[in-house]
């Protein structure tokens, strides 16, 4: 009889060698557990290691994170040991330093997030994410070590940089935007409170529109990129008179466009240096450079530039002095331009009527008492209602309407425009969603002017949209009418939001067609559904020749587009017999009724001159 053997510790060694069997599946089961894990974390894009809080070094480093900053896996054993400060630019040892700090200081489960760059095996320069979460404490409850998870953000910073480049510069020129020349200036003014000057000069080529007209877009741009290195060149801060680049990295001049042939320079003067003088020397060399030789189509032009100059005061804002470098520019124009001219109180057109229609405008915004009123637009051969135009209105404290195009010029030059371009569009919509209502006024027709100032203000589509959403109008029975202004000082941004809008149902329009190259331009890169015949050419087609076959090509265009013609400014008889016949003409104008105010209902005798005579 055979007795069974056991072994030390009392287990009979069958016994033993299942649970042996049972130990080597469970640790073959780890391991493949572990293999695994440690699969899906060499195969993210993300890398893995542990900061040791106490010293400062990162370790137990993943072999993608060696990868991740170009190190082969010999080197990056030999990186995990040393600091963190060998591999970083100066200026991100703080901030990974701080970063470090702030994660020893969560709690379980929380995270802290940081960007910074790091120098790779070629000494180049990336960009990583991190992100860390205490991973061992000690005895006491301090954070002992740090997981720190790093992604190679570079491609992402670098997206994010031009996006910001593009949202902050002319596309044109690579010159500063309105935006950005606005920042920096009011940055500007902030740092005169600790000594210095500033000095603003608005500058404006003279005879570009005939450069443009005449020789096409291309050219015109051309001309604005030749522009704009001329006038670099002039403030480089290699210059005498400008100054080199401040402590504090910020950029001590700015050049920037502010729309079409309109530019501007901010410059940044010693407390030491006459601001005038020194923004006197900088114009003088702008007009110099400027007034050398444009070669267009092997021929010689040349050109002259007016500049409007303004140095700020204790109390100036940016508003302001663009406002009054602004008004010295064409004060000089006026007397034949090229050249500059520092601003003179005297410059402001009609300053105590300014300030008038200011005080006007804003308590009209802040009583809700800006107004809209409403003139036809009339389809000639029916003198039937087609539609209405949204016009601004604004009355003085004595209830007397003021002059809509002042108010519209005063309301530009302080900034008000927008507030008040914002509750025409609200009220016009409303409006006409409550005529519309009424059965025989279903489908008509709203247009409204917007602003270049509405229009490249961020937001822009987000309040055309909110305007139609809380008034409940059609979007299809709104059209927005832009000016050949407005085309050329829109962003590529800015052109996007009115083809968005166009994609909602609502129609867009140029007005005062005819008066400039842009217009044909837009009709080919913007679905254009209206295009509105200036005034201009409306009053002489009777008796001038040219002006009615300009008419003509017009209205044939639109005809050949399959698009709405409107002429406006039509006021007699004998104007609305020399249009051209076109079912989808329209005419506007006192020759069939005058704005009326919202509190009357479109009627057929609103056409006050309905007579069959007058029906083409």
């Amino acid at each position: 009889m055979e007795a069974n053997v056991v072994l030390p510790g009392g287990r009979p060694d069958g016994e033993s060698d299942i649970r042996l069997a049972e130990l080597t599946r469970a640790y073959e089961k780890l391991q493949q557990e572990h293999a695994h894990q440690q699969a899906l974390i060499e195969a993210t894009p993300d890398a893995f290691h542990i900061y040791d809080v106490a010293t400062g070094a990162l370790r137990r480093g993943s072999l993608s994170g060696k990868a991740l900053i170009g190190f082969s896996a010999v080197m990056g054993e030999v990186m995990m040991g040393l600091d963190v400060e060998r591999w970083l630019p100066a200026v991100d040892v703080a901030r990974l330093s701080d970063f470090f700090a702030a994660g020893a200081g969560l709690a379980d489960g929380a995270v802290a997030k940081c960007r910074h760059r790091v120098l790779d095996a070629s000494g180049g320069v990336k960009w990583l994410s991190r992100r860390v979460t205490p991973f061992s404490r000690d005895d006491s409850g301090a954070v002992t070590e740090l997981l720190v998870v790093s992604r190679d953000v570079t491609d992402v910073v670098l997206v994010e940089d031009q996006l910001e480049h593009a949202a902050l510069h002319d596309e044109l020129t690579g010159l500063a935007n309105r935006r950005l020349a606005r920042d920096r200036l009011e940055h500007a003014l902030l740092r005169t409170s600790r000594g210095g000057h500033v000095a603003v000069l608005v500058c404006d080529l003279d005879g570009f529109k005939r450069v443009n007209d005449a020789y096409g877009h291309h050219v015109g741009d051309w001309v604005l990129v030749e522009t704009a290195g001329r006038m670099s060149g002039a403030i480089r801060p290699a210059d005498t008179i400008a100054r080199v680049a401040r402590e504090d990295g910020w950029p001590t001049n700015t050049i920037a466009r502010m729309g079409g042939d309109e530019f501007i320079v901010i410059l940044d003067i010693p407390q030491q240096d006459d601001p005038a003088a020194v923004a006197g020397q900088v114009a003088t060399r702008i007009a110099e450079a400027i007034a050398e030789p444009y070669e267009i189509d092997g021929r010689e032009h040349r050109m002259s530039i007016s500049i409007g100059v303004v140095i700020a005061e204790d109390l100036s804002t940016a508003e302001s002095l663009l406002s009054d470098a602004d008004a010295a520019m064409y004060h000089l124009k006026a007397r034949g331009g090229n050249g500059h001219a520092l601003f003179e109180p005297s410059h402001r057109p009609d300053s105590a009527e300014a300030d008038y229609l200011e005080r006007s405008i804003r308590r009209s915004l802040a009583e809700g008492d800006i107004q809209v009123h409403y003139q036809p637009i009339v389809d000639p051969r029916t003198a039937t209602i087609h539609g209405v135009e949204a016009l601004l209105r604004v009355r003085d404290e004595n209830g007397r309407f003021l002059n809509a195009a002042d108010v519209v010029r005063v309301a530009e030059s302080t900034g008000l425009i927008g507030e008040v371009d914002a509750q025409v569009l609200r009220l016009a919509c409303e409006t006409t969603a409550r005529w519309r209502q009424n059965p025989d006024l279903a489908n008509l027709m709203l247009k409204v002017n917007r602003s270049v100032r509405d229009i490249t203000r961020p937001g822009f589509y987000d309040r055309v949209a909110d305007a139609l959403a809380s008034s409940g109008l059609d979007p299809r029975a709104l059209t927005l009418e832009i000016t050949e202004t407005v085309l050329l000082d829109a962003s590529r941004s800015n052109l996007a939001d009115l083809r968005a809008l166009h994609d909602l149902g609502i129609g867009l329009g140029i007005d005062d067609f005819g008066t400039g190259y842009a217009s044909l331009r837009y009709i080919a890169e913007l679905p254009i559904n209206c295009i509105k015949i200036d005034q201009s050419f409306t009053s002489r087609i009777p008796q001038d020749p040219t002006a009615n076959a300009l008419v003509r090509t017009t209205v044939s265009l639109a005809e050949q587009l399959d698009i709405n013609c409107v002429v406006e400014g039509v006021e007699t008889a004998e104007q609305l017999a020399a249009l051209p016949a076109y079912e989808r003409l329209l005419v506007q104008g006192y020759l069939y009724a005058r704005a009326r105010p919202a509190t009357e209902v479109p009627q057929r005798e609103w056409v006050g001159a309905a007579r069959p005579e007058l029906v083409v």
